[in-house]
């Protein structure tokens, strides 16, 4: 995001250079215009073959002197911008990096004969989980995938957040009320509500809106009352000829904006509720490389040193990177706590039945024969019960 504003700052002052000389090009030349045929017209009124008087000499002289100069001042203007428009390009090879294959010089290995078909499950079941489903059979019948369900419970969800997107709250307020009890506490229904009442008061009317509200506001009056208040109050802009709606409610009265927002808030709410990622492996997967490839880059560009050579591996990150709220944690690397040791294969990490994890080599020495007590937490658990955790 930082690199596109760099390159919209940028390209910013090429547009504004370039409609102010256009502007002032504009000025400039129809004044000269007028000009020419101002003195045109004097000059017809002449009688034929008349030669010209030594005023009408000078005023054509500095008339063309004048133009002259213009088209040299505009020449060096037109050389101005393009060195302004050169910049941009600049700009954009500064800010973003066209070869990434220094960083992944393995991208080979997903062509493989035992990558390749989990690449393309995980493309198949992201397009489930979009609610394309005849893209998705045409993908797994093209390319003989297996293992990916077609039905899932996401799909649905997708459908609702299209519709919510497309300004259509129905069948995301039918599933709100399948799982009422469920979102008691949640924001999702009131908003969904809201939606919906603004949506009739533009299709059916005012009246048909505030029915609506009078039904379904009051359970919500209590935990949204000033987003109540608010909407009620946009409904009387909704009305033909009722002017420019003040700021406070022109988020409220663009169905666009308001249905992407919805749509937002229903596809967290939802997936927090049947404890379903937010994202596909593979929008996942897009989402951690798009944020970890230009840091590994800039690691990259400085890994010179003979010492530091060493911490690239083959297999393994060198570094921790944040991927933000939505992005979740991702790691290549595991350093037992307790013994202070990188992971391996030969010494795995072993999930406990608290959630803390150490390696196998410290679940050993901690346990004391069919009896292991965590070390950060007073669980006691059998060895036996740890789960080993892979990593990829």
């Amino acid at each position: 995001m930082e690199s596109c504003l760099g390159v919209e700052q940028d390209l910013d002052k090429a547009i504004s250079k370039f409609n102010a000389i256009n502007d002032h090009t504009d000025i400039v030349l129809q004044d000269i215009i007028e000009q020419v045929q101002n003195l045109k017209k004097e000059i017809a009124q002449n009688p034929p073959d008349t030669p010209l008087s030594q005023t009408q000499a000078m005023v054509v002289s500095d008339l063309a002197a004048r133009v002259k100069q213009t088209v040299f001042q505009m020449s060096t203007e037109h050389r101005e911008l393009h060195a302004t428009v050169s910049r941009v390009g600049k700009s954009i090879d500064k800010h973003f990096i066209a070869d990434y294959g220094s960083v992944a010089p393995k991208a080979e290995l997903f062509c493989s004969d035992i990558n390749r078909p989990i690449m393309e499950q995980a493309i198949a079941q992201h397009i489930y989980r979009q609610g394309l489903e005849e893209v998705g059979d045409a993908v797994v019948a093209e390319s003989g995938v297996t293992g990916v369900e077609r039905s899932c419970e996401f799909a649905a969800l997708q459908r609702c957040a299209v519709a919510l997107a497309a300004g259509d709250p129905g069948p995301a307020l039918q599933w709100a009320e399948q799982h009422a009890a469920r979102l008691e506490h949640s924001p999702l229904p009131f908003t969904l509500h809201r939606m919906q009442a603004l949506r009739l008061a533009r299709s059916e009317g005012v009246r048909a809106a505030i029915e609506y509200a009078r039904e379904q506001f009051p359970r919500h009056a209590a935990r949204h009352e000033r987003q109540l208040q608010a909407a009620v109050c946009a409904l009387a802009w909704v009305r033909a000829g009722a002017g420019p709606a003040p700021r406070a409610y022109r988020r409220l009265l663009a169905p666009a904006a308001l249905g992407a927002e919805a749509a937002e808030l229903f596809v967290r709410e939802a997936c927090a509720l049947l404890r379903l990622a937010p994202l596909s492996p593979l929008a996942g997967a897009v989402l951690a490389g798009a944020r970890v490839l230009p840091a590994l880059h800039d690691i990259r560009a400085k890994m010179t040193h003979p010492h530091v050579v060493a911490a690239w591996s083959d297999d393994e990150l060198p570094l921790e990177v944040d991927l933000g709220e939505d992005g979740g944690g991702y790691h290549s690397v595991f350093a037992c706590p307790i013994l202070r040791q990188q992971a391996s294969e030969q010494n795995p990490p072993m999930r406990l039945l608290c959630g803390h994890v150490i390696s196998r080599d410290a679940l050993n020495k901690l346990a004391m024969g069919a009896k292991l007590k965590c070390p950060y937490c007073p669980m006691e658990q059998a060895p036996a019960e740890a789960r080993q955790i892979y990593f990829s």
